[in-house]
């Protein structure tokens, strides 16, 4: 990368590093055989300064996507997204648009081709940032979100329809802006977390700090709620990077995520359950293993899951993984099975495509990228989600690389 400091941090090296161009690609290899019903884009979001930036969430972003139609790998294209502080986190669709996100500014609209729309604020509902993890309502198709910043009031909570209007939105009190990257719905509340790492200058090279005075709950509020309606439970100190997903049971509120101790600490998956009755919680550790990025099936979004998937960090070196595996969790166990690539290939997040018309949560497909280091390149993974470990239904060669990290998302049609 063009004026790296010779000593230049994890984010811009290697397989993180930006790449220089934009591509528009056609006549993609592929090995295998795409889905013929596997029609859509897949969309992956992530850091891609034009400059060297200081810490691995700043500059600007840029979308990658590929287009899979008639059994065939259609294109693959990736662009800049234009935007002062360019979102560079994550992708949602909703109400026909697609968003680039991050949590420090707007969302910005893209076109299907990922050209820049602009900025979007819900016709002017939205003044302040969205969180980079929407969470979409399988059932409504409603698109619910919080927002945190610096400056007073430091949490809104907000509610868009299906037709892309905010219905709803709640100050939310809480004493400081700490990091709330994710949030998690169930089918009639919204839950998030309040913990102990403070947010500052996202610009500098250690943009969060972790307090031993600040106080670690987790929030649960009906959806439509209020502030004085958010029941609060307190839990152990940690820091929580992302949920996996969230559900009720009677009167119980589970939620798993991943979680660490600590800032820049092993993650591991966890379980929460909230006794909304009783007010009281219980923790408990559902694998121990270095793991992140989580997801599940999209139509069990806020309900149970029988499946969650997440990224095995299995080598983690200066704040980077050089070596990774994807697994398949059966949450009533915590028991998973794996996907290894090799030690040669790094695959990053992967998203949960169903099968058009299947209502089993196990009909479904897996797709990532995935960095080759022998090749210097990377690969769009489909894999059957129901023989998981088995070899991939068709691997899309590309011959150019997608910098590993951040998350991604499944447009159909």
């Amino acid at each position: 990368m063009e004026n790296a400091p010779l000593s230049a941090p994890f984010h811009l090296t290697g397989a993180y590093a930006p790449v220089r161009e934009e591509q528009t690609l056609h006549a993609l290899e592929v090995v295998g055989e795409v889905p013929g019903e596997l029609r859509g884009t897949y969309l992956r979001n992530g850091p891609n300064p034009r400059q060297p930036s200081p810490a691995w969430f700043a500059g600007e972003g840029m979308l990658h996507g590929i287009r899979l139609e008639s059994g065939c790998a259609a294109w693959y294209k990736n662009r800049w997204v234009s935007a002062e502080r360019g979102p560079n986190t994550s992708v949602v669709r909703h109400a026909g648009r697609i968003l680039a996100l991050v949590e420090t500014a707007l969302p910005f609209e893209v076109s299907a081709d990922l050209e820049a729309v602009g900025c979007f604020d819900f016709d002017g509902q939205l003044r302040r940032p969205m969180i980079a993890h929407p969470k979409t309502c399988p059932t409504t198709g409603d698109l619910i979100f919080i927002s945190y910043a610096r400056e007073a009031p430091h949490l809104v909570y907000f509610h868009a329809n299906r037709a892309g209007r905010i219905v709803h939105s709640a100050v939310i009190d809480v004493p400081a802006a700490t990091y709330m990257h994710d949030m998690a719905i169930t089918e009639r509340h919204v839950v998030f977390w309040d913990l102990p790492v403070l947010v500052g200058d996202w610009r500098s090279p250690e943009p969060l700090r972790w307090s031993d005075d600040y106080r670690a709950r987790v929030g649960i509020v009906r959806r439509g709620g209020s502030n004085d309606e958010v029941q609060w439970f307190d839990v152990k100190p940690a820091t929580i990077s992302h949920s996996m997903n969230a559900w009720e049971d009677g009167d119980l509120v589970v939620l798993d995520v991943v979680r660490a101790p600590r800032i820049m600490t092993a993650h591991e998956l966890y379980r929460y359950t909230f006794d909304l009755r009783s007010g009281q919680v219980t923790e408990s550790v559902l694998d121990a293993r270095f793991v992140d990025f989580p997801r599940v099936h999209p139509a069990v979004e806020g309900k149970p899951n029988r499946f969650g998937y997440a990224v095995e960090l299995s080598s983690w070196e200066t704040g980077s993984w050089q070596r990774a595996v994807l697994r398949k969790y059966a949450t009533s166990t915590g028991v998973s099975e794996v996907h290894d690539f090799g030690p040669e290939r790094l695959p990053g997040e992967c998203t949960i495509v169903p099968r058009p018309g299947a209502g089993d949560e196990e009909d479904a497909w897996a797709v990532t990228f995935v960095f080759d280091r022998r090749r210097g390149a990377s690969e769009f993974v489909i894999l059957d989600a129901r023989r998981f470990d088995e070899e991939p239904v068709a691997t899309v060669r590309l011959p150019c690389r997608v910098p590993v990290g951040l998350h991604g998302a499944w447009l159909p049609g």
